[in-house]
């Protein structure tokens, strides 16, 4: 009879300790699954404020930028609004920017000039290697001379530099530069899509 009240309690004392342990065990699981939801809502919210930063540029999509700057690209820049868009905000410059100047150094509202579509210059920027002898700078594809002509707007933006204005002294001899600039800019930024 002792045998069987002590293998009782003994049963007892396990299933109490079972018990215990399901409890705690039943504790551990809905806090890691807060834990787990919580954690998952912050990455959401990370990976749909990266998407923005990657995408957007003062609050429009990279797609409705791109749409308003291919109204106003021919010849050799035609459809390359997207391209000029990303590569733009990938390096925190303005796209419309970006195009106006492109816009303005190329002539491809019409017909691009010659420097661009022998050489692929979007930017009228000089230098080596040499487009055909002369001293403006020959690039081997399109996109290499847009990516070239936004990394140099780029470096005044960084500077503080951020209006045609402010740029013009620095960028071109045309007095003037920074009125047709802006003229094309304020094109960019109004077409409607």
């Amino acid at each position: 009879m002792n045998y069987i009240i002590l293998i009782m309690g003994f049963f007892n004392s396990l299933f109490k300790e079972i018990d215990i342990n399901h409890n705690y065990l039943d504790n551990q699981i809905k806090i890691s699954v807060e834990n787990f939801e919580t954690e998952y809502n912050e990455y959401q919210d990370y990976l749909k404020k990266e998407y923005e930063k990657k995408h957007t540029f003062n609050g429009e999509s990279d797609e409705i930028i791109a749409k308003k700057i291919n109204k106003f690209l021919n010849s050799t820049l035609k459809g390359k609004g997207k391209f000029i868009t990303e590569c733009s905000i990938s390096v925190g410059l303005d796209p419309y920017f970006a195009a106006a100047v492109m816009l303005q150094e190329t002539g491809c509202y019409w017909t691009c000039s010659k420097l661009t579509r022998s050489c692929y210059n979007v930017g009228g920027n000089k230098g080596k290697p040499s487009c055909n002898g002369g001293s403006y700078r020959k690039f081997n594809s399109i996109e290499e001379g847009m990516k070239f002509a936004i990394n140099k707007l780029n470096s005044y933006y960084k500077k503080g530099y951020k209006t045609p204005a402010q740029i013009n002294p620095f960028y071109a001899t045309d007095k003037t530069w920074h009125e047709k600039v802006q003229r094309y800019y304020n094109k960019l930024k109004k077409a409607k899509v």
